[in-house]
Protein backbone atom coordinates (compact mmCIF):
# COMPACT_ATOMS: atom_id res chain seq x y z
CA UNK A 1 0.00 0.00 0.00
CA UNK A 2 1.37 3.51 -1.09
CA UNK A 3 1.66 5.87 2.44
CA UNK A 4 2.51 9.62 2.76
CA UNK A 5 3.21 12.00 5.53
CA UNK A 6 0.74 14.26 6.78
CA UNK A 7 1.91 16.98 9.38
CA UNK A 8 -0.05 16.70 12.99
CA UNK A 9 0.68 19.08 16.20
CA UNK A 10 2.67 16.95 18.99
CA UNK A 11 -0.89 17.17 21.03
CA UNK A 12 -2.68 15.36 17.83
CA UNK A 13 -0.07 12.65 17.38
CA UNK A 14 -0.19 12.34 21.61
CA UNK A 15 -4.33 11.91 20.74
CA UNK A 16 -3.80 9.35 18.57
CA UNK A 17 -0.67 7.33 20.54
CA UNK A 18 -2.88 7.06 23.62
CA UNK A 19 -6.04 5.50 22.09
CA UNK A 20 -3.66 2.18 21.43
CA UNK A 21 -4.22 0.88 18.05
CA UNK A 22 -1.53 -1.51 16.97
CA UNK A 23 -0.73 1.91 14.05
CA UNK A 24 -1.61 4.95 13.89
CA UNK A 25 -3.26 4.19 10.58
CA UNK A 26 -5.65 1.89 12.60
CA UNK A 27 -6.47 4.48 14.88
CA UNK A 28 -7.47 7.19 12.41
CA UNK A 29 -9.38 4.47 10.69
CA UNK A 30 -11.39 3.72 13.27
CA UNK A 31 -12.12 7.56 14.07
CA UNK A 32 -13.23 7.97 10.53
CA UNK A 33 -15.17 5.36 10.24
CA UNK A 34 -16.96 6.69 13.46
CA UNK A 35 -17.46 9.35 12.27
CA UNK A 36 -18.91 8.48 8.82
CA UNK A 37 -21.53 6.31 10.67
CA UNK A 38 -22.18 9.27 13.11
CA UNK A 39 -22.80 11.26 9.62
CA UNK A 40 -24.97 8.78 8.54
CA UNK A 41 -27.03 8.50 11.57
CA UNK A 42 -27.91 11.92 11.55
CA UNK A 43 -28.87 12.30 8.02
CA UNK A 44 -31.33 9.59 8.80
CA UNK A 45 -32.64 10.59 11.69
CA UNK A 46 -33.08 14.18 9.86
CA UNK A 47 -35.07 12.37 7.09
CA UNK A 48 -36.81 10.48 9.10
CA UNK A 49 -37.88 13.85 11.13
CA UNK A 50 -39.07 15.50 7.60
CA UNK A 51 -41.22 12.39 6.75
CA UNK A 52 -42.75 13.10 10.42
CA UNK A 53 -43.85 16.38 9.44
CA UNK A 54 -45.16 15.67 6.16
CA UNK A 55 -49.34 15.19 5.93
CA UNK A 56 -50.29 11.13 5.64
CA UNK A 57 -51.52 12.12 2.10
CA UNK A 58 -48.01 13.24 1.20
CA UNK A 59 -46.39 10.00 3.29
CA UNK A 60 -48.94 7.50 0.96
CA UNK A 61 -48.04 8.94 -1.70
CA UNK A 62 -44.03 8.57 -1.27
CA UNK A 63 -44.85 5.32 -0.56
CA UNK A 64 -46.66 4.33 -3.68
CA UNK A 65 -43.49 5.85 -5.72
CA UNK A 66 -41.34 3.71 -4.34
CA UNK A 67 -43.26 0.91 -4.29
CA UNK A 68 -43.47 1.28 -8.29
CA UNK A 69 -40.08 1.82 -8.71
CA UNK A 70 -39.85 -1.19 -7.01
CA UNK A 71 -42.44 -3.02 -9.43
CA UNK A 72 -40.73 -1.79 -11.93
CA UNK A 73 -37.15 -3.22 -10.90
CA UNK A 74 -38.71 -6.59 -10.34
CA UNK A 75 -36.85 -9.06 -11.79
CA UNK A 76 -34.02 -7.25 -13.27
CA UNK A 77 -30.68 -8.77 -12.12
Amino acid sequence: MESTTIKLSVHTRDRLRAFGGATYEDTVVEALDALESIRFWAQADAAAGVRQGRSMAHRDAAQHQIEAIDTAFDGIE
